[in-house]
């Protein structure tokens, strides 16, 4: 069978890995050999399916985010993740190379991993990208604004992605490969899996595309019922960095409101003060498709999860902590399901906006159209369709296939388990 390596470079949050981690498990249940190369492996720690795979650290650039303004393109965020040094980034590349060649994957699946892409790029290795709107920058040089919230100046965009091209160019030379014509060749790749819908995608001026539906699960973690009450439900993910974080515990402690949250690594005097008999903090990743079948609210980062809420119908109240978030609680904010605060927001700001969206009819209405809208979508054929199209990839490659009468592509159960499909 096939060898297939996921890699994952930038980013953070439990969404890349959990998404990847499913797809991987499907595979495998199909006789494919899997390889997690990672930028971060506490996350797997709560995810026992993929102990089966090989797991390998992923290089990361010792200067990451150190970065002189608010990125504007996705040159920017490249250059504050090793490129603005042809040094660094060689390291970097020449790092990926190691690991790809060392473990020999017939193909490689990138989640926000653009020197993943050049180095299986600069090994002529098939390879695909997998992953939100924001992860993929379109096919057009030089790589576009993504900022709409101020007019950037061309020169701006053209200046960053001119040192990002020459960065890569100086690296892609110590290795002996030849130069990029242009920076978003760094992104060729057999396939593009964008998951999200026209509607959340963070370019605006994308070309036309395929886009594959979002991919975040909602069918795995912690059961956990609503509690009992008459208060809202409200459903809380977020980190505990969060700057609002102690006003929000102390809000929702004082309210009515039942409430599930799961805000990793919290520390134990802020879960005392916010669990109670209507309030259930979560250790672990909580499963959500139960729980939305009766939410409220979700109060979030505005991550992949956003996409995953608005298909149930949920509004959301967002504090985007960085730019993709931002550019994820915009399209919310236009979609009419949400609102969001910026990490600057005042405390007082908290409790009137989780009030706002409680009591303004006009957001549950918004997400319960969109969610009417997608009805039809399916994350499990999503994943069929996925492991199809990449199986035809690797075939054209001439790599060994699933013989006829292989396990199927499997599908949750109602309890979470896998089940043929």
């Amino acid at each position: 069978m096939a060898r297939i390596a996921f890699a994952w470079e930038l980013g953070g949050e439990y969404g890349h890995a959990m998404a990847c981690a499913w797809l991987a498990s499907a595979l495998q249940s199909r006789g494919h050999t899997i390889a997690f190369m990672f930028r971060e492996l506490r996350q797997l720690t709560m995810l026992p399916e993929t102990a089966a795979f090989d797991i390998f650290q992923a290089p990361r650039a010792a200067r990451e985010g150190e970065v002189a303004v608010s990125p504007a393109s996705y040159a920017d965020i490249l250059l504050g993740s090793g490129y603005a040094d042809a040094k660094e980034l060689t390291a970097l590349l020449v790092g990926w190379r190691s690991l790809l060649e060392g473990w020999r994957p017939d193909l490689v699946v990138a989640d926000f991993a653009p020197t993943a892409l050049l180095a299986a790029r600069s090994l002529d290795l098939p390879r695909v990208t997998f992953g939100n709107g924001f992860f993929v920058p379109p096919p057009v040089s030089a790589l576009p604004a993504f900022r709409y919230d101020e007019t950037i100046a061309p020169e701006r965009i053209a200046a960053a992605d001119a040192s990002a091209l020459a960065s890569a160019n100086a690296a892609l030379a110590a290795v002996g490969m030849p130069p990029l014509a242009r920076l978003c060749d760094q992104f060729d790749a057999d396939e593009h899996f964008l998951c999200t819908f026209p509607e959340l995608d963070h370019y605006q001026n994308r070309p036309a595309s395929g886009y594959w539906g979002p991919r975040f699960r909602l069918d795995r973690g912690l059961n956990i019922e609503w509690p009992d009450g008459q208060g809202k439900r409200i459903f809380v993910y977020v980190k505990r960095t969060l700057p609002q974080l102690d006003t929000l515990i102390d809000y929702l402690a004082a309210t009515p409101h039942r409430i599930v949250a799961f805000i990793p690594d919290l520390e134990e005097p802020r879960r005392a003060r916010l669990a109670a008999r209507r309030r259930v903090v979560a250790e672990r990743p909580v499963r959500l498709d139960l729980l939305m079948r009766q939410c409220d609210l979700i109060i979030c980062h505005g991550g992949e999860i956003a996409a995953g809420a608005l298909l149930r119908g949920v509004p959301q109240l967002v504090f985007p902590t960085h730019y993709e978030q931002y550019l994820t609680a915009r399209r919310l904010e236009q979609v009419g399901s949400g609102v969001w605060l910026s990490p600057a927001a005042a405390a007082g700001d908290v409790a009137g906006a989780i009030e706002h969206v409680l009591r303004e009819p006009r957001f549950p209405a918004a997400a319960r159209a969109f969610a009417r809208h997608y009805a039809a979508y399916s994350p499990e054929e999503q994943r069929r369709r996925i492991i199809r199209r990449m199986e035809e990839i690797l075939a054209a490659r001439g790599a060994a296939l699933p013989p006829t009468g292989a396990p199927p592509i499997l599908t949750p159960t109602s309890t979470g388990e896998e089940a043929p499909r």
